[in-house]
């Protein structure tokens, strides 16, 4: 965001990025009761296990590395869940000891045995989102295939404390997970929402004090550079794995993309705010503006406070006299601004004029979010709670993830050879900075890489110091772990932010693991200063493959997403002869709402990318939001049309409601052929698909089909049972609410690959 505000509005300074920093740590390092629990717990965990491994003697330099990855990240692990991974863990290492010794003496064939295993195992943990699981798996192998090399007669020995340090981790977890202390995800998930609905009505009504006061208000700061969305998609995929239904994924995600196109918005509007304008026109409508703003805010405080207990869909989302009051203040806003506008239209500058319609319109965008009910797909009768971590991917193997996977394996490849040219056994540490740092995405590995190294530092720093000040002075267990302890917590405190400003808390524990808990109290340290030195070899490996020899840009990302939902929308359309069952249109809603949770995690590397991205961050959010919901309408109608035995309809008037359907086609085929073409991030080609698809195109036929059905009070649908009538005038209702979601999905879609410098003037709901 801060690089679509500095290229609209020209923010220059030599200082703007140092107080964008600021702003972001201090946001981010904010405290809350949330954060210290969670931190006291993970610290809790990892003290205990790294306290077991020490009474147990197990040597292993993995056990730590290992309950700080699982407790840190994972989602509450059942004692099923733990066995298997543990058995998983026990099979990885014999597997891997077998083939270490088998290879180890023809390097020829370790290194491409390791390519193929490492991109093997990375397209099965993407697609089926294993999570951190797999990560474990993948480098208690890769150390073992390394560490064969320099210790040949100690990898049974090394095999087996770390099948060991792992029973321990998996082990502690569960027993904190389900009797000492758990912490599901859905409540923090919640809890996180209500809290960027807090925010942005304090931003809310900090930029509205300084628009109509000044420099009496302190003026507003900054947009952060991130937001809150990756906390939020890693939360969603935490409650998935955790055992919730895909229609409870999709009241999530609805709820998750609101939040971001309010915070989109509220964004917009501090940009407007901070710009240097005239104030005569906004002093005319002060007391208008300011009961809007308080309207507005009002409601996002009932909404941040609602989602404390739970999320609630429809019209009881907001209280009726909340959502009277943001319309009646918005309608009299908009009265007195077309009451007034002859008296400054001719007076005013253009800039001026511009800035207010820009706040404006951004109120009214807000208002539109709040006013809108939040909706939910149609449940199958037998709905019931999804057992897996994820549904399994459809179709062919995605090229994009392919690519991502060879360039992993290529990579540790890369990163082994450095090892053993080197000949240094604590090298090893670059073949762990590979897996844990590269992401599909250009602009996600480039963050992950500034903040490995970031952490790599900030660990490497404390951990000398622990080996220097705790070593010669502690002996006993309890100063071991109470070190360990009060290092962790910070890290872990620091690790409970943005999603990705906090993998930098999570590389720090896990610096401190390999170096300070891995080596055991010890005060050599040399074997420290190689590990992190293998950071930087690891960060510079992934930099030359993922940015140099094989980048992959969001848009590259983007474009297989977006066809695949525009292509289950194209199914879920009805026609002439429908084919699809029930189920099988509940299959494509969820797999719609999965991809679309996919979306917005690449919206999100949109933005780290910057200038160089070839989409429009905030394009793709409220595309998003726009084809969720399209995809519920269609979903309603299609499920209705299965369900109800319909009687037929007279010719005429069934003519006009396949019309209906073909228009709706037609628009979603049209953008189905412009994305699978060769110019599908052209935005000139975008807008020209937009323009061609008029806000009356399917007006016409809807209202053609509303006035024959409705004629003489639906004199049509006198004869029909109950049910039946109840369907048909639901399936009008859901018609006229897309006819304005097209509008939208049109000028939204157009946005996605508009380049930054393209100005936004209305950015309507």
């Amino acid at each position: 965001m801060a690089g679509f505000i500095e290229q609209r509005f020209g923010i220059q300074g030599p200082f703007a990025w140092w107080d964008r920093l600021e702003a972001l740590v201090a946001r981010e390092l904010a405290p809350s009761a949330r954060k210290i629990r969670t931190a006291l717990r993970i610290a809790t965990i990892v003290a205990i296990a790294i306290g077991l491994d020490a009474s147990c003697h197990v040597n292993t330099q993995l056990g730590a590395v290992i309950v700080w990855l699982v407790a840190g990240a994972g989602p509450m692990m059942s004692m099923r869940k733990a066995l298997t991974w543990q058995i998983a863990v026990m099979l990885a290492l014999i597997t891997a000891v077998v083939m270490a010794r088998a290879l180890v003496e023809t390097p020829w064939l370790m290194l491409p045995f390791v390519f193929v295993w490492i991109s093997l195992s990375t397209y099965l943990g993407t697609t089926r989102k294993l999570g951190v699981g797999l990560i474990v798996i993948q480098i208690v192998c890769l150390i073992t295939f390394y560490g064969v090399v320099f210790l040949p007669k100690e990898i049974g020995w090394n095999a087996a404390a770390t099948f060991d340090g792992s029973a321990i981790a998996f082990g502690v977890i569960v027993l904190f997970d389900n009797w000492l202390w758990p912490d599901p995800g859905e409540p923090i998930l919640l809890e996180s929402l209500g809290a960027s609905f807090a925010r942005a009505r304090s931003q809310l009504i900090g930029a509205a004090n300084f628009f109509l006061a000044g420099d009496s208000a302190p003026r507003p700061p900054l947009p952060a550079a991130t937001s809150d969305l990756p906390a939020h998609m890693a939360l969603l995929d935490r409650v998935l794995a955790e055992g919730a239904s895909e229609q409870r994924r999709a009241i999530l995600l609805a709820a998750i993309t609101r939040a971001a196109r309010i915070s989109l918005e509220v964004d917009r509007l501090i940009a407007t705010v901070r710009e240097n304008q005239p104030r005569e026109i906004r002093s005319m409508f002060s007391g208008e503006i300011q009961a809007a703003v308080e309207a507005i805010a009002a409601a996002l405080d009932e909404i941040s406070h609602n989602l404390a207990a739970r999320v609630v869909t429809g019209v009881d989302e907001e209280s009726l006299a909340t959502r009277t009051r943001v319309r009646s203040a918005m309608d009299t806003l908009e009265a007195r601004v077309i009451e007034l506008r002859p008296a400054y239209i001719g007076k005013a500058s253009s800039q001026e004029v511009q800035n207010f319609a820009a706040f404006i319109d951004s109120l009214a965008v807000l208002a539109r979010h709040i006013d809108r009910p939040l909706d939910e797909p149609p449940g199958r009768s037998t709905a019931g709670p999804s057992n897996t971590a994820a549904p399994r991917q459809t179709g062919g193997a995605d090229p994009a993830v392919v690519r991502y996977c060879l360039k992993v394996g290529l990579c540790v490849v890369v990163g082994y050879l450095i090892g053993l040219i080197i000949e240094r056994p604590d090298l090893f540490i670059i073949l762990v900075t590979v897996i844990t740092t590269a992401t599909p995405s250009y602009g996600a590995t480039l963050q992950k890489m500034y903040l490995r190294i970031a952490g790599a530092i900030i660990g490497g720093v404390v951990s000398l110091l622990a080996i220097i000040i705790v070593t010669p002075n502690f002996e006993t267990l309890p100063a071991y772990m109470l070190a360990a302890f009060a290092v962790f917590y910070l890290f872990a405190y620091a690790s409970l932010g943005n999603a990705r400003m906090s993998f930098a808390g999570k590389q720090m524990g896990i610096i401190f693991s390999l170096v300070f808990v891995g080596l055991s109290p010890a005060v050599n340290i040399y074997e420290p200063l190689w590990r992190i030195w293998g950071v930087l070899l690891g960060d510079f490996v992934v930099a030359i493959v993922f940015f140099t020899l094989w980048p992959e840009y969001a848009g590259d990302s983007l474009l297989p997403r977006l066809k695949r939902v525009l292509a289950n929308l194209l199914a879920l359309a009805p026609s002439d002869s429908p084919t699809s069952s029930e189920d099988q249109i509940q299959k494509t809603n969820s797999d719609t709402m999965r991809v679309l949770s996919e979306f917005l995690e690449i919206a999100e590397d949109a933005r780290m990318e910057g200038r160089t991205c070839a989409v429009y961050h905030d394009g793709i959010v409220d595309a998003a939001g726009t084809l969720r919901r399209i995809a519920n309408r269609l979903t309603s109608i299609a499920t209705g049309r299965v369900a109800t035995q319909m009687p037929q309809l007279d010719p005429v008037t069934e003519f006009a409601r396949e019309r209906v359907f073909q228009t709706i086609r037609g628009q979603i085929r049209s953008w189905l052929d412009f994305y699978s073409g060769a110019g599908g991030l052209s935005a000139s080609a975008a807008r020209a698909i937009a323009e061609k698809h008029s806000a009356g195109e399917l007006a016409e036929p809807v209202n053609e089909f509303g006035s024959y059905l409705e004629e003489g009070g639906f004199a049509r649908l006198g004869a029909w049972p109950l049910e039946p009538r109840r369907t048909m005038i639901a399936e009008l209702e859901s018609m006229r609410r897309l006819e304005f979601l097209f509008s939208e999905l049109n000028r939204y879609l157009a946005d996605v690959p508009t380049a930054h410098d393209t100005l936004h003037e209305s950015k309507g709901e």
